[in-house]
């Protein structure tokens, strides 16, 4: 176990709250961004307003442990930039602190968030991708009715589209006031005006809107066939929006599932889902040396290449996955050249930093 003195309590203790205000803030951003999404969907009436929030939460989640590399670099370099900036980075190094034993206090960070990483992306984000595309499944195919906002017109997403109109819901669910016009594959139109109507699903799961005391109009536009209808009870059924279909995406799958498949997918999304915890140590090893900076150029010199390299780095993972997937590359290299490629910087940025190359052109 690591020893630790003064110095590294006092530099973790930085790292650490200068990581907790960057991950803050990064996932207020990611759930301010999501949040609008799902209001502006429930707002069209795409999406039922009863489970923005649920869908919301699951997000976070999910999101949140791939904000764990990009915080961990930024509030690292905010630490150690602020030490920079300070002149106590030199103080340290006057009284024999090493760039060696600056790891120390990093690894007290990287090392947990890395842990939590592999195991949330192994046993809990699968479980929670499964949980977001089921019920974003289930909201496809009643968004049609439940989706629907009082007040204004709403469409849905059927080969025929329907549209649908009333001006309140009450608390028994009764809409007020509706209107309702659908068309068939023959260009033939109807159209419902009623007082009342209610949504209604039968045994084997056809749903109909059932209107009460209304007129029905029929025909063909252009054409002088055109008939009404006045009834006390009329139900005009509902089809189901076809956009919404069962399906497996290869992330929700379960570890146990892919850990000794042979298929190029799961061995592809067994990768992925290793490359989280990876990345946090990889970032860990290159934020020493790439935190390097003088006063005069101040805390936050490093700011925009550090996201820089960050996206360039998740960029070729993700560019590392297709050509896998493609077979473009073997399955041997995966995605581990990415990993080598960063590990290779890093390694350059610290013997340029502790003039390793100097010393060995005196040895010789």
């Amino acid at each position: 176990m690591l020893k630790q003195t003064i110095i590294d309590r006092y530099i973790g203790k930085e790292i650490l709250i200068s990581w907790l205000a960057v991950f803050i803030v990064l996932t207020l951003i990611i759930s301010g961004s999501t949040l609008g999404s799902l209001l502006s969907k429930a707002a069209e009436g795409d999406l039922p307003k009863n489970v923005v929030f649920t869908l919301l939460f699951n997000a976070m989640v999910r999101h949140s442990i791939n904000l764990f590399p990009i915080s961990m670099l930024i509030g690292t370099l905010f630490a150690f930039g602020r030490l920079y900036k300070d002149s106590e980075m030199v103080s340290m190094f006057a009284c024999g602190v090493t760039i060696q034993s600056l790891y120390r206090p990093i690894v007290y960070l990287a090392a947990p968030l890395a842990v939590v990483a592999l195991l949330a992306n192994f046993f809990l984000v699968p479980g929670l991708a499964h949980e977001y595309y089921a019920l974003g499944d289930a909201v496809r195919k009643q968004v049609d009715v439940t989706g629907i906002t009082a007040g204004r017109f709403t469409a849905s997403k059927s080969a025929n589209p329907s549209i649908f109109f009333m001006e309140s819901r009450d608390e028994q669910r009764i809409m007020h006031n509706t209107f309702l016009h659908q068309s068939d594959n023959s260009g033939r139109s109807s159209i419902e005006t009623s007082g009342t109507a209610k949504q209604f699903e039968d045994a084997n799961g056809q749903r109909f809107m059932v209107f009460e005391n209304g007129l029905r109009y029929e025909g063909k536009p252009g054409e002088a066939d055109y008939r009404s209808i006045q009834y006390k009870k009329h139900g005009v059924h509902i089809e189901k929006n076809e956009t919404a279909k069962s399906w497996t995406v290869r992330n929700e799958l379960p570890t146990s599932e892919i850990w000794l498949s042979n298929k190029l997918d799961h061995k592809t999304e067994m990768q992925w889902r290793l490359a989280a915890p990876i990345v946090i140590i990889v970032l860990a090893f290159i934020a020493v040396p790439f935190s390097y900076t003088t006063p005069r150029k101040g805390s936050f010199t490093k700011m925009g290449p550090a996201i820089i390299l960050y996206i360039v780095y998740s960029n070729l993972l993700i560019v590392a996955t297709k050509w896998m997937e493609k077979g473009k590359t073997p399955e041997w290299m995966g995605l581990w050249w990415v990993h080598l490629i960063f590990i290779i910087f890093g390694l350059l940025m610290l013997m340029k930093q502790t003039r390793w190359h100097k010393k060995m052109i005196k040895a010789q």
